[in-house]
């Protein structure tokens, strides 16, 4: 199993990402992740690939929950991904590892939301909000997944952060 990211998109497909859309990255990590991906795939062709989003929730805070801490940062209110909680990943990926799957596998929050909207749900206080269209940032702006064939393979419900985050 290799675990990627949303990020070996380009974010400018206007509606969830699906495992058959081929990657077109942005940044240097994208590539990385998007070229890890076919070395993978070429090596074993009998692994799963997933694709996930941006991780939180764990026992001690993450990048984004240290982020989201910051008074001083600011959150693209136009940036959209499907942040997933990691207990909620990793009792998916177990499953994954259990079944006979093999190929690309989407693994994320049921929820689009923006990295502002997730920032304040973190942080539990109103945070600073910018916008990626006024910023010389080269960052994809909707790299949101389709978690629809995980959701009909798995019985680990993956939950959007407004449900995890607003009723914890």
């Amino acid at each position: 199993m290799h675990v990627s990211t949303d990020l070996v998109f380009d974010g400018e497909k206007g509606s969830p990402y699906v495992e058959e859309d081929a990657p077109a990255p942005l940044s240097d990590y994208g590539r990385d992740k998007a070229d890890a991906e076919r070395d993978v795939a070429d090596a074993c062709p009998g692994a799963v690939i997933v694709r996930t989003s941006l991780i939180y929730g764990g026992p001690e805070p993450g990048p984004q929950e240290r982020l989201a801490a910051d008074p001083s940062a600011a959150f693209f209110v136009d940036e959209i991904r499907c942040p997933v909680q990691v207990g909620d990943l990793a009792a998916a990926l177990l499953e994954v590892a259990e079944t006979d799957y093999a190929g690309l596998l989407h693994v994320a929050g049921a929820d689009a939301i923006s990295r502002h909207e997730l920032a304040s749900l973190l942080s539990g206080r109103p945070v600073r909000a910018a916008s990626l269209a006024d910023s010389d940032e080269v960052r994809p702006r909707d790299c949101s997944l389709s978690i629809e064939r995980a959701s009909d393979l798995l019985g680990t419900r993956l939950r959007g952060a407004p449900e995890v985050l607003e009723d914890p």
